[in-house]
């Protein structure tokens, strides 16, 4: 049977998103047992961040994919597992190097090293929203 892992991060550390990590976590769950493979392990991240710094669940992860503990990780997008273009290049050359795969379930498919081009774009962009949100909200407590 196919071992998979679950990643899920919450987008913001408001209240909101609490529920929000709640309902990713368990749509990650049913992905694994809708594809019939086996969960191994699940990184719950309630930390949000642009980086990958201070993230515990992530750095487990990225430690773990040296280990033959799974051989998918399942994640809801792109930019639930991080908005850092360098992080994301970093993510995915550990994952590739160990023999790894990555499965996008809101796209229902797998990162394909054909995608780099188009990740790598995402990556940039979802960069520059975080940044931009952070601006966003960095300004309206500033004028509260």
């Amino acid at each position: 049977m196919t071992r998979a892992v679950i990643y899920c991060r919450c987008s913001t550390e408001e209240e909101c998103q609490k529920d929000a990590l709640i309902r990713q976590a368990a749509e990650a769950r049913e992905c694994v047992r809708r594809l019939n493979w086996s969960l191994e392990d699940e990184y719950i991240e309630s930390r949000s961040g642009t980086s990958t710094r201070g993230r515990e669940q992530y750095q487990r992860l990225f430690s773990d994919l040296l280990r033959d503990k799974f051989e998918i990780v399942v994640i809801k997008s792109q930019d639930r597992l991080m908005r850092n273009t360098k992080d994301w290049y970093v993510f995915v050359d550990r994952l590739v190097t160990c023999g790894k795969r990555l499965y996008l379930y809101l796209e229902n498919r797998f990162y394909s090293a054909d995608d780099s081009l188009i990740t790598g774009i995402k990556a940039i962009l979802a960069e520059e929203y975080s940044r931009e949100l952070s601006r966003k909200i960095n300004n309206a407590h500033r004028n509260r």
